[in-house]
Parts: structure tokens; C-alpha cells; sequence
């Protein structure tokens, strides 16, 4: 039997084996985590990880620059008789260009290569409104008085704030978060009703690590409405 080297995980596949009758054991590499289409992550967002398991000796590359391993953990060997499973620490760059991207980290064992990906957006993490058509965009009616954005930032720096001017029609509620520490959120704001025909539009600007993303509002007339 295999002897661990490291804590001890489920293994869900073996992604390459070979037999081994004479000791009556197998050999193995795998990537436990990002698994599947890789992970997924936000603008803000700089910290993942990588998990693997391996009879083999083993050494990692990195396709991009903005995806860090520390240089210490880029390769590794396996006592003969045991099988490592191991976690690694995996730092990103935060995104501020205007487009989403996708970087790779190759895991090499026995002469094989395995893959794993890591793509991030160049938007902040926002649950409502849902993005579409490029664009985050809250719609109320003309009678609507109240509603709310819910979004999550990683950096502790985070602001949310109306661009431009003052608008007269739309504001945040009393007492709702303008900054704070990451983590998850709810923001209220307050319209009045829309009494004319012609619909009208605010734009919040939230903000973190560097990274701007725009929510509009955008409160129908009442013509509009009735249509």
C-alpha cells in the first residue's frame, strides 16, 4: 500500500495510472482543485489555490505573469512507496485592464502534462442586478420608491458612490454601506416616483483594489410603464 505524504484527501479520479503487479500498487498524478473548467474568479479577487496528488516527482510552470506560485513550491519529489497530495498557494494580479483573461498552470509528473486554468473577469463580483449585454442595470418603474444592489468585494477597500453630479431623484438609504471591509453586501437606495414620461438614469460607481465597475438605475416614465 501507498503511504500519504501530506494531509490526507478523497481522490475522486485518477487522471493517469500505471500498474505496478510486482508491488501490487499503482501510480498516479492528479489535479484535485481547479478542477473541471478551472476556476473562476473576480477583478478584485487575488487569492486561489492549486491541489494536486502524486506518486511521481513533479514541477509546475506558469503561463502568465500575473499568476504567482512562490518559487519554492514549483517542484517537488515523492519517496518511492508513498504519494504526496499537496496545496499551493496561488496569488493573482489584480485585473484592471478591460477584459477578461485567462492564464494556466501546467503540472508535469512521469513525462505527462496536466493542466488547470484560472480565468478573471475584469468586473467586480455584483449578484443583482445580473450583467447583461455588458452593462449591470437596475430597472424600476415609475411608482417604484425603494430597492437594493447586492454585491461581494475581496479587498478592504471598497467604495460605492453616485458619479456626477447630485441627482435630485435617486439616493442611498439612510445608514447603507458606502465602504467597508470584504465581504458580502446589501445596498439600499430610495427613488422618487417618476411623474413624467421620459425615463431617467443614475449611475453608482463601485470600486476596490484599483477597480472600478458601474451600476445604472434606470426608472422608467410612465408611459413607458403602461406600454
Amino acid at each position: 500500500m501507498k503511504k500519504v505524504v501530506g494531509f490526507s484527501v478523497a481522490l475522486a479520479a485518477v487522471l493517469f495510472a500505471a500498474c505496478d503487479n510486482k508491488e501490487n500498487s499503482y501510480n498516479f498524478a492528479q489535479i484535485i482543485y481547479p478542477s473541471g473548467y478551472g476556476s473562476v474568479l473576480y477583478a478584485d479577487q487575488t487569492v486561489d489555490s492549486l491541489r494536486f496528488a502524486t506518486t511521481y516527482d513533479w514541477s509546475l510552470s506558469v503561463s502568465e505573469g500575473w499568476i504567482h506560485v512562490d518559487a519554492d513550491s514549483m517542484s517537488g519529489t515523492v519517496p518511492q512507496g508513498y504519494f504526496m497530495v499537496k496545496r499551493l498557494d496561488v496569488d493573482l494580479d489584480v485585473n484592471n485592464t478591460d477584459t477578461v483573461r485567462t492564464g494556466y498552470i501546467y503540472f508535469h509528473a512521469d513525462g505527462k502534462t496536466l493542466v488547470t486554468s484560472y480565468t478573471q473577469y475584469h468586473y467586480l463580483n455584483i449578484e443583482r442586478p445580473v450583467r447583461r449585454n455588458y452593462q449591470f442595470t437596475l430597472q424600476d418603474t415609475a411608482r417604484q420608491v425603494r430597492d437594493s444592489l447586492i454585491f461581494q468585494t475581496y479587498g478592504d477597500d471598497w467604495t460605492l458612490a453616485f458619479k456626477g453630479e447630485a441627482l435630485a431623484w435617486v439616493r442611498l438609504a439612510d445608514g447603507a454601506a458606502t465602504s467597508g471591509r470584504a465581504g458580502k453586501y446589501t445596498v439600499h437606495y430610495q427613488l422618487d416616483q417618476n411623474t413624467t414620461t421620459a425615463e431617467r438614469t443614475a449611475v453608482l460607481e463601485l470600486k476596490s483594489r484599483g477597480v472600478s465597475t458601474d451600476i445604472r438605475i434606470k426608472q422608467l416614465g410612465l408611459k413607458a410603464e403602461e406600454d
